[in-house]
């Protein structure tokens, strides 16, 4: 029995050497799984014995698809005889669809120059050409092991059947389901992980990294400022073809409106052959640009005055049906020559929905700035439903210069024979005022009729008088009762009306006399020549009394 097994082991050996390509074909390419009790080798105790067998360069197993190339495959062996082994050798019998890449005759070969010591383990590694037509499953194998004990001539031979997996591999994908973001407001992000491979993703843990900060011309890779709910998601198993999402409730401020952020995402995964890996995938998102839909409202005066301290009284209105709160309001205006007499923030603690308060700001204005719009940048933070939200607006407002008139001195003169309506009308501002023009308008019973007279610029600090003539059916007399009505225009040529009403006087009545003059000059020569007569009389019947009566005395 010893020398038949010995006779066919050495006819073997002769086949082997003799034909190898005809060996290559049967266990190379046999067209299906081999199990132990098929194996075209025979089977006995000897040195060597298998632990493991994986795609991948000794120490490290890899995934791998069909239709992979030159991938290579490693059988880790152990020296468990008593002797030291070298000359190692191996040679592969895998399925259909399994073949060497490296050699050109189709075998599957591998060796190992060291000497392995009795006890230690030792690696072929193989290299292989996967067909396409390969499942994604377990399969069977059988390695045939040559070596040669140290102390020994001649060569030993060990055929080892093994399993080995075709794992597939898992292909990462990230991207936001919404990428497009709204500044200076809370955004829900939704972020979906999807494995494109063949192999799952196992107990997948994804991680945000914001300590990145490089950036360029409207792209940031920096998430300073943007404020995250949370950056750890335990996302669990992705199987191939398949996507899992986790949520991010993030707030997105005003300074990176319109641009587009790289967000950075760690993921860690373990493949198919139980490995942990970790890689980097970036995440774009597109912030756009300042809102144009407010839900605040700011009213302002259309225009300030110049050289005067005044209050400017802003209106803020709250256009949504929900209450806001904590509202911070920051005001900046673009002149250094506008200046806000105090702090230029304000505090209100809440308005209600479609609800509107007023903010009082006393601001000063230089005179060199007259004329001119200035606006102003407001920046305006505040809570909504839960939620922090940050508007910038601006309103401006027109710098016009302060026209102050009044009208003085009402009353009534002649001048060249004439009655006139005098007065004197005093700009007391900084500006002058244009197309001034005064109106004599009767009041109650008054004879006087409507009269005007254009007046032109009423320049500042300077009166400027008006004389309009009387124009009435008869002279007027006694008092009468005018109203005084002044019109001129601004820089802006808005009209501007003043109105005073007054009482001037023209003396008491006239005494009537007649109108034929040569009449007058004759009653008053008739006049005085019978007064005169009247007093000839009397001085001529007196002097006859006188000499009677010294008469009467000489006489007695």
């Amino acid at each position: 029995m010893i020398n038949a097994r010995l006779v066919l082991s050495v006819a073997l050996i002769v086949v082997l050497v003799v034909s190898p390509d005809v060996i290559s074909s049967s266990y190379a390419q046999t067209p299906e799984i081999l199990t132990p009790s098929q194996s075209p080798f025979e089977h006995g105790f000897n040195d060597v014995k298998f632990l493991d067998a994986y795609f991948g360069p000794a120490g490290q197993k890899i995934e791998v698809e069909p239709g992979d190339k030159n991938i290579p495959f490693t059988v880790v062996l152990s020296n468990v005889g008593t002797e030291d082994i070298t000359g190692i050798q191996g040679t592969l019998s895998l399925p259909t669809g399994f073949s060497g890449a490296v050699t050109g005759n189709g075998l599957i070969q591998a060796d190992n120059t060291q000497t392995a010591t009795a006890g230690q383990s030792f690696t072929l590694t193989f290299f292989i050409n996967v067909d396409k037509s390969i499942n994604i499953h377990d399969y069977s194998g059988t390695i045939k092991v040559s070596y040669s004990r140290v102390r020994e001539n001649g060569e030993r031979t060990a055929y080892l059947d093994f399993n080995f997996k075709v794992t597939g591999k898992g292909v990462v994908n990230l991207k936001a389901q919404n990428p497009f973001l709204n500044p200076a407001s809370n955004n829900d992000i939704t972020i979906q992980i999807s494995d494109a491979g063949t192999a799952p993703l196992n107990d997948v843990d994804v991680v945000i990294q914001r300590d990145q900060s490089t950036s360029t011309t409207g792209t940031t890779n920096s998430l300073q400022g943007i404020v995250l709910d949370q950056n750890h998601w335990k996302v669990g198993t992705v199987h191939p073809d398949s996507s899992n999402t986790f949520a991010i409730h993030a707030f997105i401020p005003q300074n990176v409106a319109g641009q587009t952020i790289h967000a950075p995402f760690t993921v860690t995964y373990f493949d198919g052959q139980g490995n942990q890996v970790t890689t980097t995938r970036t995440v774009d998102f597109i912030v756009g640009p300042t809102s144009t839909v407010s839900i605040i409202k700011l009213s302002s005066p259309p225009y300030i005055m110049t050289g005067i301290m005044q209050n400017l009284t802003l209106g803020i209105e709250n256009l949504s049906p929900s209450q806001i709160s904590d509202i911070s309001i920051s005001i900046t205006p673009n002149s250094s020559n506008l200046k806000i007499l105090q702090d230029n923030k304000w505090f209100v603690q809440d308005i209600g929905p479609l609800e509107k308060t007023d903010l009082v700001i006393p601001v000063f204005a230089d005179s060199s700035i007259e004329g001119q719009a200035v606006d102003y940048e407001v920046d305006i933070q505040y809570t909504k439903d839960g939620a922090t939200v940050i508007e910038k607006q601006n309103f401006a407002t027109y710098l016009r210069g302060v026209i102050d008139i009044s009208v003085h001195d009402i009353g009534v003169t002649q001048i060249a024979g004439k009655q006139m309506i005098i007065g004197n009308v005093l700009n007391q501002g900084n500006v002058k005022a244009v197309f001034g023009q005064v109106t004599v308008l009767p009041v109650d019973n008054s004879v006087i009729k409507k009269s005007t007279q254009y007046i032109g610029d009423i320049d500042i600090d300077a009166p400027v008088p008006f004389n309009i003539p009387i124009n009435s059916d008869s002279p007027p007399t006694g008092d009468q009762k005018i109203q005084v009505t002044l019109t001129w225009k601004d820089t802006l040529l808005q009209q501007h009306t003043l109105t005073e009403v007054d009482t001037v006087s023209f003396g008491t009545p006239a005494v009537q006399s007649s109108s034929n003059p040569s009449f007058n000059q004759l009653q008053v020569v008739i006049l005085v020549a019978i007064a005169a007569g009247i007093g000839g009389i009397v001085f001529k019947a007196r002097k006859k009394k006188v000499v009677l009566e010294k008469k009467v005395e000489q006489s007695s």
